[in-house]
């Protein structure tokens, strides 16, 4: 797929026959072209639309799936074992370790929170886009018998290996996980990058135990942090990030696929001073330096490493200020099955 400029003028040619993936309304409105800051591996503008109705903003025409899996760079997935044989690289990668499974207990936080509101289920927890499988490790100490599944073989293999988990290579709709049912299933970052997400709320339903719970979590385009950085907010991620939501079109999404819900704009400490810090200076973001190969030495490493984690403590109180608004970086919801 070609990457294609965004009209500046109202809708025409194949753009005027689209409407919005969630809402399906087609008072739809151009926003200024978006590029891949994050990697530049995506080369040119790629068109964005907001719906008039629900609020979103998403790309039209969606990539194809050989150019989306194009877009992500082979060290995209965080692994443990890629600095041995280096002492100066395995204390970074220690220190990065503990960090990102402290920040990632905030998650956590929120699944025993839901657990509380649903004290009948069990503990069985499916991880839809688990990745490297920390929120999974984070997870299982509290009690969870976690099961994880991702379409990236490289993520599958890490989460295999780091943690011994029963991980599943897998899209989203594929069968993989037949004759299994989970009482909690979460999808935390995923909806954004899917052309319908709409199916894969459904795809977890199917999933899901009688009772069981659904944990969301999506990056928040209402908030202040988008409205202050616009086309420069990390949260927006083009080409990766094919639907942004606001709390009305993620709302909108649920209560088609036959879910109550509890929506909220909540903090989250691993994602939203990041979504901060990397719209200040994507350069120092950790998955940029990776993805482009700027960590050349573990002595750069640990300055750009430091530089970005002052930089993402800097950005935890303007982060906490937001989401106290009710306007945080991040939308989560908890729901189950009408």
């Amino acid at each position: 797929m070609n990457p294609s400029a965004a009209p500046s003028s109202p809708l025409n040619g194949s753009a005027a026959q689209g409407a919005c993936p969630v809402c399906h309304a087609s008072e739809l409105e151009t926003r200024r072209p978006g590029r891949d800051r994050l990697f530049a591996l995506a080369k040119g503008a790629f068109a964005l639309f907001r719906c008039r109705s629900c609020g979103c903003i998403f790309q039209h025409p969606f990539p194809d799936r050989s150019a989306l899996a194009a877009f992500y760079p082979k060290d995209y997935w965080w692994s443990e074992s890629a600095a041995r044989g280096n002492r100066a690289a395995r204390i970074l990668q220690s220190l990065e370790k503990t960090y990102r499974e402290f920040v990632i207990k905030d998650h956590v936080r929120f699944l025993d929170e839901c657990a509380r509101r649903h004290p009948q289920q069990g503990k069985l927890l499916l991880d839809i886009g688990c990745g490297n499988g920390t929120f999974l490790h984070s997870a299982r100490s509290r009690g969870f018998i976690a099961h994880g599944m991702d379409a990236s073989a490289r993520a599958v293999e890490i989460a295999r290996r780091q943690y011994g988990f029963p991980v599943c290579q897998g899209e989203v709709g594929s069968r993989v996980w037949d004759g299994s049912r989970f009482d909690f299933i979460t999808m935390f970052h995923i909806l954004e990058h899917l052309p319908d997400p709409g199916s894969a709320l459904k795809y977890a339903r199917e999933l899901m135990r009688p009772g069981g719970v659904l944990i969301l979590q999506v990056p928040n385009i209402s908030s202040v942090q988008a409205r202050l950085f616009s086309g420069r907010w990390y949260g927006l991620d083009v080409p990766r990030h094919l639907i942004n939501f606001t709390p009305g079109a993620l709302a909108f999404l649920l209560e088609e696929a036959g879910f109550e819900f509890r929506l909220e704009t909540r903090f989250s400490l691993r994602d939203n001073p990041a979504s901060i810090a990397s719209s200040l200076a994507p350069w120092l973001d950790p998955i940029h330096r990776k993805g482009t190969g700027a960590d050349s030495t573990p002595v750069l490493s640990g300055v750009l490493e430091a530089a970005y984690f002052g930089l993402f403590l800097l950005s935890v109180l303007p982060a906490l200020l937001e989401s106290a608004c009710g306007r945080g970086g991040t939308l989560w919801a908890c729901a189950i099955p009408k």
